[in-house]
């Protein structure tokens, strides 16, 4: 009698009633998203809109699961509801803005972005990731418009800082690229990307002793990098240091083996060294690899005519 009265006990003890108000329903889903259930948030966020269709809560907690799992067309609609319901956090226009450039919507997203800005936005991770997100599509306006923001809440966000310089060079904006590159440096001295940046526009400008410095602390920090291997060869070779240029252009040949111009820059630094033959070898790889290379064209010519005088 007492073991039958203790299992109905337990059997009522297990059978917890399941709170089905839209509130409830919301506090669900957004605790299974907490812990990484993004298909199971589905169903009570669903269930909750069944209950009230105007609710911008589960709306925007719906957008978030579809995001999550890459249906981005229906996380934007999600997100349109949220705001057509009223939300009064700018949260949803934020997501929105990040789906829209994941469609390619890049007009959209502007404009969604800016209208989140004009609100009062401010929340940085939301910011960055909107940064980092336009900064993917080579959206430097919207990149240079929300790293401002970025940037006047927290001025050691170097992360925004070298976005924010790469842009505006990619714009020729060059003084104030160097400006917000320096602030990313000092940020952050690892920065490869403020600090190759930097190098780049040094070398374009024909400064190569300051870029060789940007180069050679980048390649400290990572020489997994073909194209500053390439580039920090022929600034060597440009200030008259011809063994070390040797050293870097032969490592990038042998990482970049397809590249036309990295044969050609090599055979001009062995033409230097005045071993002629084994420059004409490398124009002769280059003009293989592009016949239409004029550079290594007029370098083969020229070494012929020295070889022949020898």
């Amino acid at each position: 009698m007492q073991t039958d009265q203790r299992n109905r006990l337990d059997g009522c003890e297990m059978q917890e009633s399941v709170d089905k108000t839209v509130e409830a329903l919301c506090t669900r889903g957004e605790r299974y998203l907490s812990f990484g259930e993004v298909a199971a948030a589905e169903a009570p966020l669903k269930e909750a809109l069944e209950k009230d269709s105007t609710c911008t809560r589960a709306w925007f907690l719906l957008g978030r699961v579809y995001e999550e799992q890459g249906k981005y067309p229906k996380a934007h609609q999600c997100y349109s509801e949220a705001e057509r319901g009223g939300q009064s956090c700018t949260s949803a226009l934020a997501r929105r803005g990040l789906v829209e450039m994941r469609l390619g919507m890049q007009g959209e997203a502007r404009r969604t972005v800016q209208d989140y800005i004009e609100r009062g936005g401010r929340e940085p991770e939301v910011l960055l990731e909107i940064a980092r997100a336009a900064f993917a599509h080579e959206d430097c306006e919207t990149v240079l418009k929300v790293t401002q923001v970025l940037v006047e809440e927290d001025e050691n966000l170097y992360e925004a800082w070298e976005m924010r310089g790469i842009c505006q060079a990619k714009l020729s904006r060059f003084n104030a690229a160097c400006l917000s590159l320096n602030m990313a440096i000092e940020g952050h001295p690892e920065s490869i990307g403020a600090l190759n940046t930097v190098g780049h526009l040094c070398y374009e400008g024909g400064n190569y002793k300051r870029a060789l410095e940007f180069y050679e602390t980048s390649l400290s920090i990572s020489d997994d990098q073909p194209y500053i291997l390439f580039r920090y060869g022929t600034a060597l070779w440009m200030v008259g240091r011809w063994q070390e240029a040797l050293m870097y252009l032969e490592r990038y040949v042998e990482v970049a083996p397809y590249d036309p111009h990295g044969w050609n820059n090599l055979g001009v630094v062995y033409r230097e060294r005045g071993e002629i033959k084994r420059a004409m070898e490398c124009y002769a790889r280059a003009l293989e690899l592009d016949p239409t290379l004029e550079a290594a064209r007029h370098n083969m010519e020229t070494a012929e005519d020295r070889q022949v005088v020898l």
